[in-house]
């Protein structure tokens, strides 16, 4: 089966827009490339993470298509998502910590798209699991090609993204990744276990439990490959984990947020797919922290029937949107406070991705 037209055409034009600020970049960049790193402005940092998105964007299918096996529909399967493109604010933070202690983009690359196969396998195994419709804006890999397939395919990007890294890493790259990899598998578990059954389980301490192993491993990992790649000391290793950790908290507390309010032209994916389907979600938490005891039941009943207009004027009744999206604005600044003044290269770019993960809207 060939893959759709449409969506592949949808694929190449952000790819295209991608590489077109990729180009203003380089039209530019004579004018920034001996000025102090602190002087760059904001929309000239922000086109340099474009243009290194673009980068990534391009190798990611590149790598892909460049070991194409049978069958093809496997690989088209595969491929699906992957054409759809990504926030890759984990392929980001790899590439840049690279970056910051003195490494190369390039060294990261293989590595930044690594972990790209190893998102999207998680996603089209999460899609399964949740049945959603939509993700990254085009329909959702088990609904196009079937569940077994989109099941393989998932399998296929992860078998692809250890090939990928054992071709480059040393043993102890190797372990990083692995673990990073285990982290999350037992973060995805605890949020399926933690699906919204019973109230007196939707703690905020657990939130955090499944949110640490779930996403802020996979970010701490990503920060933690790149320095490592990059050759960094001890003591850089630490202050990039510790972004990482950080940004790993925004992200997701933006994530929840996003789930709640964005629609899916905006996000790309199904809207409101944590309350339909029963998952955590820190601002669903947070309202019915501010809840009484029976309008909590009331919530919880009527979201295992898959209905979410209650929790939603919860919601809007607790300010649990502006609470979730204060908190993630502080983690952030955590990100920013712990690169601060500490004479990484790049300090510029990590900071404009730090705001990305707690601001972001899509």
């Amino acid at each position: 089966m060939k893959t759709n037209s449409t969506e592949t055409a949808t694929g190449d034009l952000e790819m295209r827009e991608r590489r077109a600020k990729t180009d203003i970049v380089r039209d530019t960049s004579g004018d920034t490339e001996n000025a102090p790193q602190k002087a760059r402005n904001k929309l000239q940092t922000s086109k340099e993470l474009h243009r290194r998105l673009a980068v990534i964007d391009e190798e990611i299918i590149r790598v892909f298509n460049s070991e194409r096996g049978e069958p093809e529909i496997l690989y088209d399967t595969a491929l699906h998502l992957l054409q759809a493109g990504g926030k890759h604010v984990r392929s980001l933070i790899t590439a840049l910590s690279c970056e910051a202690v003195g490494g190369t983009f390039e060294e990261a690359l293989p590595y930044a798209v690594a972990t790209e196969f190893v998102q999207t396998a998680s996603l089209i195994h999460d899609d399964v699991i949740d049945d959603d419709d939509k993700r990254r804006g085009v329909e959702s890999t088990h609904k196009k090609f079937g569940t077994r397939m989109a099941i393989l395919a998932g399998d296929l990007l992860i078998a692809r993204a250890v090939k990928l890294v054992s071709q480059h890493a040393t043993p102890e790259l190797l372990d990083i990744v692995a673990t990073t990899g285990v982290k999350m598998c037992e973060g995805e578990a605890l949020d399926i276990l933690m699906y919204v059954v019973e109230p007196k389980l939707l703690t905020k301490e657990s939130y955090f439990e499944v949110v640490r192993r779930k996403t802020v491993s996979f970010m701490r990992g990503a920060a933690r490959t790149g320095a490592t790649i990059g050759k960094a000391t001890e003591e850089q290793i630490e202050i990039l984990n510790s972004y990482g950790e950080q940004i790993g908290y925004a992200f997701q507390l933006r994530d929840d947020i996003l789930d709640v309010i964005a629609s899916e032209t905006s996000t790309g994916k199904t809207a409101l797919s944590d309350l339909k389907g029963n998952k955590t979600n820190f601002v669903l938490i947070h309202a019915l922290s501010e809840s009484t005891e029976e309008e909590v039941n009331k919530c919880t009943e009527l979201l295992k029937e898959g209905k979410t207009d209650f929790a939603l004027e919860l919601i809007k009744q607790s300010g649990a949107v502006e609470y979730t999206s204060t908190l993630a604005q502080e983690y952030a600044g955590k990100a920013k406070d712990a690169i601060r003044n500490k004479g990484l290269l790049n300090e510029d770019l990590l900071f404009v991705l730090a705001d990305h993960a707690g601001e972001r809207d899509f």
